[in-house]
């Protein structure tokens, strides 16, 4: 009897200390900023994504479903600070991926691994991020952008950990960024866009 007390009360210390911990983070937020993932080509990933802001911390969070199981995924977390300065991709103040390595002394956008995963058979994941001092100009631009790296090797552990922790895309720099014996196998599968009012 006693047993079955204790474990209850166990049970609901947790659940109240959970409960604030969540309540507590929520109102840390000076700026919530939400969006929808988007799938990139045939992906179908789906999902939503949120940053909250507040102090120096900012805390990110995306959910995705439609995830291929046992295939790696990376998110990176990429920032235009002034996107009237876009325009690689051919139109002025468009940001494009190539507005990360273009111009290549100094691009406009800047860009970060933040999570990393090997789907599992249900398809769907939670990728997060917290980055300490990380300061938003008004009107900037944040993206979200997941690659998919195909099956997760499961004989090759430094090839694995290219696929979780690169975007395996030789062209953003070599050998950081992708070793070339690899080839280009970092896709964009998934997007969320976040305007900073």
């Amino acid at each position: 009897m006693k047993s079955t007390r204790f474990a209850t009360l166990a049970l609901f210390t947790t659940t109240l200390v959970i409960a604030l911990h969540l309540n507590a983070s929520a109102n840390d937020c000076t700026q919530m900023l939400q969006a929808s993932v988007k799938a990139l080509g045939a992906s179908g990933i789906q999902g939503t994504a949120q940053i909250c802001v507040g102090g120096n911390n900012t805390t990110v969070n995306m959910m995705t479903q439609g995830l291929i199981a046992g295939d790696a995924y990376t998110l990176w977390f990429v920032y235009f600070d002034d996107p009237s300065l876009c325009g690689a991709g051919g139109t002025p103040g468009v940001c494009t991926g190539g507005d990360t390595i273009s111009p290549s002394n100094s691009p406009v956008g800047v860009f970060g691994r933040m999570d990393g995963t090997i789907a599992e058979a249900s398809g769907s994941a939670r990728l997060t991020g917290h980055f300490r001092g990380l300061q938003f100009s008004h009107g900037s631009i944040i993206w979200l952008l997941m690659f998919g790296h195909g099956p997760a090797s499961t004989t090759d552990n430094r090839f694995l950990a290219r696929q979780l922790l690169t975007p395996q895309k030789p062209v953003l720099g070599p050998p950081g960024l992708g070793a070339p014996d690899d080839g280009a196998v970092g896709t964009p599968v998934a997007l969320a866009k976040l305007n900073v009012p």
